[in-house]
């Protein structure tokens, strides 16, 4: 089978899964699907499949993501020593789990262990004797055999048996593959507890754990870590299979898978100098052949992730697969399990499995609400294959078959909706795209830095996403809050609308104007992303510039050698987004800053350019207002004399009737006061004063009969023209003896300020 996908020909598939039953959804997928699934139909069944596990179960029972009581914060689980017998033919587990914990505060005399309520309590028994409990739903909270302070260690043998609680779809299944038994678990998110007592949370991993199952002879036991041993039962029929899991592992990635496998092994030479790592497939015997091709890619799978994502988190153990009766697959840590039809063997469902064995298993994420940090990652890890073995063109390609642009956040806000945690658009495509863009974002280097940081950080742990966040600015230096915030928390994409034209410049080369609008309705109503522009220049060889988009409408100016003949918005497609070309249409190109500043009585005359378009335009204040005294006209002329000073804030809009296009933007005009003197029409010395002065007169008589100079008049000269009959201009051509009259007559006959400006 071809690694690359076909993505248009299932277009009925995933319509034809959702009509389907619930007791057929409750089995393994059919066999018969297309052998080509796009990646989004893939983690819709992935997610359907594992949500199924936990809806259906709460027909039966309450199950909730409630906050963890708080005797489970007093304790940390260090070991279990977990041994199940499972009779298959009464289908009632058999069990007894050493629990071995330390207490992390002072004065812990009784814990709380997460139990599932359909199943018996045989007994809690201490080395020192018997333990007391009670039991409240799911939960037994077991009286300690005394007081236990920080870094004590206490411990338990919790005996049980039962049923695991069964409504069509659980996280314990004794089911049937064709005429065989097929038995098996699937505890995500929070059903470990239904068929053994735990401390059933992400964030307290044992350090190891013992895992023995026994089983009717005919049948086979994978789980997880390395397989010690098996023994032989001979009362009962029956063998036990050992195996220890060495590495730290949550609840919920314990697993049993029991069938009448055919069991075949290959290897992973990770070093020359160890021994290899043992592959383990644990197949149905009528998918052995078709496993040997599909699942037999697997060291070639492991070696390009090791490449990526550094070592194999597990590799004194092993990796492998194991069929169980379930849809979809499950990454069983060690161990995943897969689907026994056709898509558990698709390269794209292996490669997304291994995937979680870093991102999920290794790094776990600390809430449900942060799942994207595990299928997120794992979704990206598929085309993340795709990159490096066929390269950029199929790895965007591959990208793009992921895009999902509907609503809702990918931080998960209801955990108690396991359809909502397991949402296939949500949690797989966008988590995959959140982590593609990071590596736009960041780049190479910096995307190759924060994935080591995270993984060193932690490894064998849980993370929340600020955890993420935190971890990966500190790593790569660079602020992500504004990413996370919009990318996380937030809900859809940018719509992105760009102009462009370019022009002989006045200063020689090319005048280059590109316009970037951000037009979606919905929140954020703007995004901040670094965003790459391809500029196909006609002169010149081709060039890529990243310039930063983070407000809603950005004009940004280039000069250049060359005229441009197009330009493109992210043309390698590293953003979620929509993106149109409206080169042509007209557009403004004068930035605020090129809007001249003005003074109050002077001629003002400045224009805000147009580019593009047919006409005819209409130019208007949109809102705000144009200083008094000033008005616009179509040609975008600002002009007028001002006669109010202060700050002036306006829009102006731009109507092209010829194309039914608009445009808008902001300025700001500054009007200075009339300057010198306090704007006293009349002060011609800019001494100042309420009133006209000898010295003013001498001021004008001597400028214009004597020196026929403006020496002592001040520079802007509008003072010195009391009859306003004109500007004052430099070498005083406006001076008249009307002016010189006025003062005189003012000062010395009338007294009264007769035909003087009411400013004087």
């Amino acid at each position: 089978m071809s690694k690359s996908l076909s993505f248009l020909r299932v277009l009925l598939i995933l319509s034809t899964l959702l009509i389907i039953t619930p007791a057929v959804q409750a089995g393994a997928l059919a066999d018969n699907l297309p052998d080509d699934l796009s990646p989004s139909q893939l983690h819709q069944i992935m997610g359907e499949q594992k949500a199924l596990a936990l809806d259906q179960a709460r027909r039966q029972q309450s199950i909730v993501a409630s906050a963890p009581a708080t005797n489970q914060t007093d304790y940390d689980v260090r070991w279990y020593d977990i041994n199940i017998r499972v009779n298959d033919t009464t289908e009632v587990l058999y069990g007894q789990v050493t629990i071995v914990a330390d207490a992390v505060v002072d004065g812990v005399t009784e814990v709380e262990i997460d139990y599932g309520e359909t199943m018996t309590v045989e007994s809690i028994i201490a080395p020192s004797g018997s333990l007391s409990y009670t039991r409240s739903g799911d939960v037994v909270t077991v009286t300690l055999d005394g007081t236990y302070d920080a870094g004590e260690t206490f411990q338990f043998d919790f005996n049980y048996s039962g049923h695991p609680v069964e409504s069509g779809f659980q996280a314990f299944t004794f089911g049937w593959h064709g005429s065989q038994r097929s038995i098996s678990s699937l505890s995500e998110p929070y059903m470990a507890r239904t068929w053994w007592p735990c401390k059933d949370r992400m964030d307290d991993k044992p350090d190891s754990i013992g895992i023995h199952i026994e089983v009717d002879t005919v049948l086979y036991c994978a789980s997880n870590g390395t397989l010690d041993s098996i023994t032989t039962v001979p009362s009962s029929n029956s063998h036990t299979f050992h195996y220890t899991c060495h590495y730290p592992i949550t609840t919920y990635l314990f697993s049993v898978a029991i069938a009448d496998y055919i069991v075949w092994e290959q290897e992973y030479v990770y070093d020359a100098e160890e021994d290899p790592m043992p592959v383990i497939h644990h197949v149905y015997s009528d998918w052995y052949d078709y496993s040997l091709t599909t699942w037999g890619q697997t060291p070639q799978f492991i070696e390009v992730l090791v490449a990526n994502y550094g070592p194999y988190p597990f590799l004194t153990e092993k990796y492998g697969h194991a069929n169980f009766d379930w849809g979809g697959g499950m990454e069983h840590q060690t161990v995943t399990s897969m689907t026994g039809s056709s898509f558990g063997f698709y390269w794209a469902v292996v490669v997304h499995e291994l995937g979680h064995q870093w991102w999920g298993d290794l790094v776990t994420c600390k809430s449900w609400r942060d799942i994207w940090l595990n299928e997120g990652w794992a979704s990206y890890t598929e085309a993340l294959y795709e990159l490096e073995t066929s390269g950029w063109a199929d790895y965007h390609a591959y990208m793009n078959t992921m895009v999902y642009k509907g609503g809702g956040t990918i931080w998960v806000d209801d955990t108690t909706n396991v359809w909502r945690i397991f949402n296939g658009g949500l949690s797989y495509d966008k988590g995959a795209w959140v982590v593609h863009m990071l590596r736009g974002v960041l780049g190479e280097e910096l995307f190759a830095t924060g994935i080591e940081a995270y993984r060193t950080e932690f490894a064998y742990l849980a993370a929340t996403t600020e955890d993420f966040r935190s971890c990966w600015e500190v790593a790569t230096g660079v602020d992500l809050d504004p990413f996370i915030n919009q990318w996380i928390y937030g809900q859809y994409y940018p719509i992105y609308e760009y102009y462009y034209a370019s022009e002989p410049s006045d200063t020689g080369g090319y005048d280059i104007f590109l316009l970037v609008k951000q037009t979606q309705s919905t929140q954020p109503d703007v995004f901040e992303m670094p965003v790459d522009f391809f500029f196909d220049y006609t002169l010149t060889p081709d060039d890529t510039l990243t310039l930063v988009v983070d407000e809603r409408i950005e004009l940004f100016k280039f000069n250049q050698s060359s005229p441009v003949s197009q330009i493109k918005l992210d043309p390698a497609e590293w953003i979620l987004k929509d993106a149109y070309d409206r080169s042509g249409y007209m557009f403004i190109i004068t930035y605020d800053s090129e809007l001249s500043d003005g003074v109050e009585g002077d001629t003002y005359n400045d224009t805000v350019e147009i580019r593009g378009g047919t006409g005819p335009f209409e130019i208007r204040v949109v809102s705000g207002m144009l200083p008094p005294g000033l008005t616009v006209d179509n040609n975008g002329v600002i002009s007028g004399m001002p006669s109010q000073a202060g700050l002036f804030s306006f829009q102006i809009g731009c109507i092209d009737h010829g194309e039914s296009t608009a445009d808008q933007r902001g300025y700001d005009i500054q009007i200075e006061a009339a300057s010198c003197c306090q704007g006293k029409v009349g002060d011609a010395n800019a001494l100042g004063g309420d009133e006209p002065t000898i010295g003013d007169v001498s001021v004008l008589i001597d400028a214009k009969f004597i020196t026929g100079t403006c020496t002592g008049i001040i520079d802007c000269l509008m003072e010195a023209d009391i009859n306003q009959s004109g500007g004052i201009d430099p070498i005083c051509d406006d001076i008249t003896i009307g002016d010189v009259s006025i003062l005189i007559d003012y000062l010395f006959i009338t007294g009264a300020s007769l035909g003087l400006p009411d400013c004087l």
